[in-house]
C-alpha cells in the first residue's frame, strides 16, 4: 500500500490473499539491456535536498502536469524531477543492468535478513546506476533499517506486525523482519528479494522525484482515500512492482539462480488488494502483470502505470 510520506508492499495484518498459479519459464525469459525490486509495502515524497517525455501507446492516458522543480541558469547537477508519466527517466531502450551480485546465505533470523538485505541494496543500485544518469538523475542507495519491533519514521509509525515501508522523507527502507518470517511465515529467500526489490522501486522513485510528484497530486486530488487517491496509489505501487520485475531481470541475466528469481516474480505476482478493505495497491491479476511486464521486457518505459488504461491499474 502506497500513501503520502511512506510506501510499503501491499501486506497488511491478514490482507494477502496467496495464490499458487506457477509461472511458466519458457514465456519469462528476461531480456538483457546493453545501454550501459498477497500485497506489497509502502512509500512516500521526496523531500530532501539534492542528493520528460514518454511515447506514448495507443490509448494511453495523459497525466495531468505536477510540475517541476527550478533550476539556477547553467545548473546541470543531476536532481530529482517532480514528474510523473511524462519523465526524463523514461529513456526508450533503457533498463536494469545485468549485475552478479554476491549475496550471503539466507535464513530467516533477524541478523541473517539483516546481512542478505544490506548486500542486495548496492547491488540494485548498481543496475539502475547507468539510466539515472543518462537521465541525469541522483544516484544514492537508501538507507536499509531491519527492525524486530515497532519503528518510528519520519513518515510516521510502523508496527513489527506489518509489511516493509519505504519512507522518501529519508530515504529509508524500513523492513519489518518478523512479519514476513512470523506472520506469513516464508522460509525461502524469494518472497524477501521480490518484496524488497518492490520496495527498492519506491526508492528508485524517490530517486527520480516521481515519489514528490505522486505526493503533489495525492493532495490535489482530495487525498490518498478519495477514488482519484487510490487510483493514484495504485499505479505508484503498481509501477514499483513492475520495476521490482526489471531488478530481478537483471538479477538473472547477472547468474542468479531461477529457484531464487521465480519464486521472487511469483510472490510478487501473488500479491493484490482482494483480501484488503481498501484498493489501494491493484488486483492481484494486475499486480501479476506488471511483475511480469518488467520481468519479461526489462524497459523503464514499459513500467509507466501513470499513463496506463484504468482497467491495468485497478
Amino acid at each position: 500500500m502506497a500513501t503520502v510520506g511512506l510506501f510499503s508492499a501491499a501486506s497488511d495484518t491478514g490482507a494477502v490473499r496467496y495464490r499458487h498459479d506457477e509461472y511458466v519459464t519458457g514465456e519469462l525469459a528476461p531480456p538483457s539491456v546493453d545501454r550501459f525490486h498477497h500485497r506489497h509495502g509502502e512509500s512516500g515524497p521526496w523531500e530532501r535536498p539534492p542528493f520528460g517525455r514518454t511515447p506514448e501507446e495507443p490509448g494511453a492516458k495523459r497525466e495531468r502536469p505536477t510540475g517541476t522543480p527550478a533550476e539556477a541558469p547553467g545548473d546541470t547537477a543531476p536532481r530529482p524531477v517532480a514528474s510523473l508519466g511524462e519523465h526524463p527517466f523514461n529513456i526508450p531502450g533503457n533498463g536494469a543492468v545485468e549485475t552478479d551480485c554476491e549475496l550471503p546465505t539466507f535464513d530467516t533470523d533477524t541478523a541473517a535478513q539483516r546481512a542478505f538485505l544490506n548486500a542486495l541494496a548496492p547491488c540494485l543500485t548498481e543496475m539502475w546506476t547507468p539510466a539515472l544518469r543518462e537521465a541525469n538523475l541522483p544516484v544514492e542507495t537508501p538507507d536499509v533499517v531491519v527492525t524486530t519491533t515497532d519503528v518510528h519514521t519520519p513518515c510516521g509509525d510502523r508496527g513489527w506486525e506489518q509489511t516493509a515501508m519505504y519512507c522518501g522523507s529519508d530515504h529509508t527502507i524500513y523492513w519489518t523482519a518478523r512479519y514476513y518470517s512470523r506472520v506469513e511465515g516464508r522460509e525461502s529467500a524469494g518472497p524477501y528479494l521480490g518484496q524488497f526489490a518492490h520496495e527498492f522501486g519506491h526508492a528508485l522513485q524517490g530517486m527520480t522525484g516521481i515519489i514528490k510528484a505522486y505526493g503533489r497530486a495525492v493532495q490535489e486530488a482530495g487525498g490518498s482515500e478519495t477514488p482519484e487517491g487510490l487510483e493514484l496509489s495504485r499505479r505508484n505501487e503498481l509501477q514499483a512492482t513492475c520495476y521490482g520485475g526489471q531488478a530481478l531481470a537483471a538479477l538473472r541475466n547477472g547468474g542468479m539462480d531461477d529457484d531464487r528469481v521465480l519464486s521472487a516474480l511469483r510472490d510478487a505476482g501473488n500479491r493484490g488488494d482482494e483480501a484488503s478493505d481498501t484498493r489501494d495497491h491493484g488486483t492481484t491479476a494486475n499486480n501479476r502483470a506488471w511483475a511480469r511486464q518488467g520481468f519479461r521486457t526489462n524497459r523503464i518505459t514499459r513500467c509507466n502505470t501513470w499513463l496506463a488504461e484504468d482497467s491495468r491499474v485497478s
